[in-house]
């Protein structure tokens, strides 16, 4: 059977539907803010695997529309990467996005050594660490190409499954790390100022129903004017993800805007757009993997996570603590900082919020986490998996 590509965004809406029906009955999937589209989809491919090697029924799928879904999102991420944002942020932003960048530095260093010492290609290692983990299920199968492309076999579905891996291990090891800080330094949360105590989160306000065509415009505008830009640095013999350009210009946009609105474009709007076009990106690019691709793949997938779990853990309780401030703000950081380096910025949120909930208000985090793990590191990450990508895939 043979599905268009509009009968292929359709069927990936459905995943979507069914990812969250899920969600909503098991409560493994929701502690864990494992993704509906990654639910979905997941198990839609488990059962299109298993029909297909009964030789019971096999589905072929046009994926014309992900490409472009896949770039829609990345544009948005790179819209994000304010540098007003970060300077508001004041230095605890700054520091800790450079703690964050040789974490991810380290990440990257540790991955391809184990790779080596295990006989695997390099990028295997740069595939189950960078990628999967600090980047999330998004990265995995954006980058699962360019990774095949350099010689690792199955790169998208393993990526996949190192990202879902590294969700669940987010959660179970970021709360029980950073109350155990509390605990036993004996932290508790300062006192917020009266100007403090209603605001809400600049992350958190909802945005009014209008302009939307706009901001649609604009986001179409800048894919073409970033999809254009990677075809010319490609032309240069520069291996490079599609999304790149559109980043680029997103973020060189952004910031003229901030100083000069002249579109008036408004980043929650981006943001939801960008939001929307992941969801169906991950859910269509999920549900057509080759699963039967992991079956030599599971041993080194758990090596790789185990380590890189307990590599985030040590930098999350030793130098994100001491960089933060050692203060009880500094022990929810160091949740946030488990939560987005190992799996996604939904969960380093729900760390926080597990531990606000339980001991207080942690304003500061709220503020530093979202920045560094939604806005900024997104940028270094792909910059430095590009150069892996260039060093290890001749």
């Amino acid at each position: 059977m043979t599905l268009t590509s509009f009968q292929t965004v359709a069927l990936a809406a459905l995943v979507v539907y069914f990812g969250r029906y899920l969600k909503s009955r098991i409560s493994f999937i929701e502690k864990y803010n494992l993704p509906s589209p990654v639910i979905g989809g997941f198990v839609v491919a488990i059962v299109i695997s298993l029909l297909k090697s009964q030789g019971l029924f096999e589905i072929q799928f046009n994926k014309a529309f992900e490409e472009s879904l896949m770039i829609a999102f990345f544009a948005s991420v790179g819209y994000s990467a304010s540098l007003r944002l970060l300077k508001e942020g004041g230095r605890a932003v700054i520091f800790f996005l450079l703690l964050t960048i040789c974490g991810l530095v380290l990440q990257i260093a540790a991955g391809i050594g184990a790779a080596q010492l295990m006989g695997l290609h390099p990028l295997m290692g740069v595939l189950t660490g960078a990628v999967s983990l600090t980047g999330g299920p998004g990265t995995a199968l954006a980058f699962g190409p360019s990774f095949e492309a350099a010689g690792v076999e199955g790169a998208s579905a393993i990526g996949l499954t190192t990202a879902m891996g590294g969700i669940v291990l987010g959660g179970l090891v970021g709360t029980p790390l950073a109350t155990y800080l509390i605990n036993k330094r004996r932290l508790k949360e300062a006192p917020l100022a009266a100007s403090q105590q209603h605001e809400d989160s600049h992350f958190l306000r909802s945005f009014p129903g209008r302009d939307l065509l706009l901001h649609i415009l604009a986001l179409v505008l800048i894919m073409g004017i970033g999809t254009t830009l990677s075809s010319w640095i490609s032309s240069l013999k520069i291996t490079l993800p599609i999304y790149i350009g559109s980043m680029i210009i997103a973020a060189v946009v952004r910031n003229i805007e901030d100083v000069k609105p002249v579109f008036k474009i408004k980043p929650e709007w981006i943001e939801e757009i960008g939001n929307v076009a992941l969801t169906l990106f991950i859910a269509m690019a999920i549900m057509s993997l080759r699963l039967e691709e992991l079956r030599n793949a599971a041993l080194p997938i758990i090596v790789f996570l185990v380590m890189q779990a307990v590599l985030v853990a040590v930098t999350a309780i030793g130098p994100a603590f001491w960089v933060a401030g050692k203060d009880y703000e500094a022990s929810v950081m160091s949740a946030g900082y488990v939560g987005f380096m190992m799996g996604t910025t939904a969960n380093a949120m729900a760390n926080m919020s597990s531990l606000a909930q339980r001991y207080g208000p942690a304003p500061k985090a709220f503020l530093v986490i979202p920045l560094v793990g939604s806005c900024f590191i997104d940028f270094f990450n792909a910059a430095l998996v590009t150069f892996c990508l260039n060093l290890f895939g001749g």
